[in-house]
């Protein structure tokens, strides 16, 4: 986690306050996590860590490709919680390509569809539902299925 700042050239004191601060703000632990190899800890803990180194250098803009995806159901929902704490207490703006789209409209506050490499619609979640593009309407039929699913 202190790659970042290392190549930033931050002071070794000031990197550990950043991984300690990172690691409490992800909820892992500093004195049982800090020291620790990526093959040491559980999927949850390292895509954690992964949010976390992020975050070390205070970017403005956050991009996350696909990071929920490689984890159980209840892994998954935890985090995109704790995602969608994060994001709100650090006021960050956050790019996250995913292709659930339960996932999009749980943390997103714009949607962005791209269909044959183009961006077909962009919208709060309110309009990505009135979207007329055939794409869109397939997509939220997945939704509908998805939530009908879980109400059985």
């Amino acid at each position: 986690m202190g790659l970042v700042p290392s190549l930033e050239r931050w002071k070794p004191l000031q990197i550990k306050a950043r991984v300690w601060e990172l690691l409490q703000l992800v909820g892992l632990e500093p004195s049982v996590y800090a020291k620790r190899y990526p093959q040491q800890l559980s999927g949850g803990q390292r895509q954690r860590v992964g949010v976390a180194r992020a975050l070390a250098a205070d970017p403005p803009i956050l991009l996350l490709d696909e990071p929920f995806g490689a984890l159980d159901p209840i892994t998954r929902l935890e985090l995109q919680q704790e995602f969608h704490r994060l994001r709100t207490k650090l006021n960050k703006t956050a790019i996250f390509v995913t292709h659930d789209v339960g996932e999009a409209f749980r943390l997103g506050t714009r949607i962005g569809l791209m269909y044959e490499g183009e961006l077909v619609v962009m919208g709060t979640p309110q309009e990505f539902r009135q979207a007329a593009h055939p794409e869109a309407r397939r997509f939220l039929q997945c939704l509908q299925v998805g939530l009908s699913l879980e109400e059985a």
